[in-house]
């Protein structure tokens, strides 16, 4: 099992999951990623991440995914994450997984919501881009951590979210969980 600072951060990510978004990105047109980032491309979806970053990918048996991109120094707790999760058919589910998952920021992460606001996303019938920022808590160097989400509900009714969580630690990664949320572009949506 893993250790309490990281089950810690996996829930407040995993939270960041469940909810929606704010923020006045365009998810049009081509996405500029910042210096040293790679891209991900898959699951209906790119993103930018830190280059050199570990991608883990997991395949449900219904068809959806969860997508891991972690730094590949895990020693100081907590440490960077993003979290891709895209569910085939689960349009009727999404309202509530927005609803749901901010609660559940609030009452378990503590986290105080920064922002959160509808966006338009090419291809998405509904979009929502959530800021957060969550307390120091447990890990080897408790730190807060600042998170940016995007919801998107799919024009087929597939559902995408995406979670990036950055520790606020001095000399860490350079994570910019806005640049990668801003990075999101939607596979076969019109620019």
């Amino acid at each position: 099992m893993a250790p309490v600072h990281v089950r810690r951060l996996l829930l407040a990510a995993s939270l960041l999951v469940v909810t929606g978004c704010g923020g006045g990105d365009d998810f049009s047109g081509k996405a500029d990623a910042p210096k040293d980032y790679a891209t991900y491309r898959g699951d209906g979806v790119s993103i930018a991440y830190p280059d050199g970053w570990q991608v883990a990918r997991r395949q449900d048996k219904d068809g959806g995914s969860i997508v891991r991109i972690t730094p590949r120094d895990q020693k100081t707790t907590p440490y960077g994450l993003i979290l891709l999760a895209a569910s085939p058919n689960a349009e009727k589910r999404f309202a509530n997984a927005v609803k749901g998952r901010r609660a559940v920021m609030k009452q378990v992460s503590k986290a105080e919501i920064d922002s959160d606001e509808k966006v338009d996303v090419p291809g998405a019938k509904e979009a929502h881009r959530l800021t957060a920022t969550v307390p120091p808590g447990a890990g080897t160097d408790p730190v807060e951590i600042k998170s940016a989400s995007l919801d998107v509900l799919r024009d087929n009714g597939d559902t995408l979210t995406v979670v990036v969580a950055a520790p606020q630690r001095d000399g860490d990664d350079k994570l910019d969980p806005e640049a990668v949320v801003g990075s999101v572009r939607l596979s076969g949506a019109s620019s």
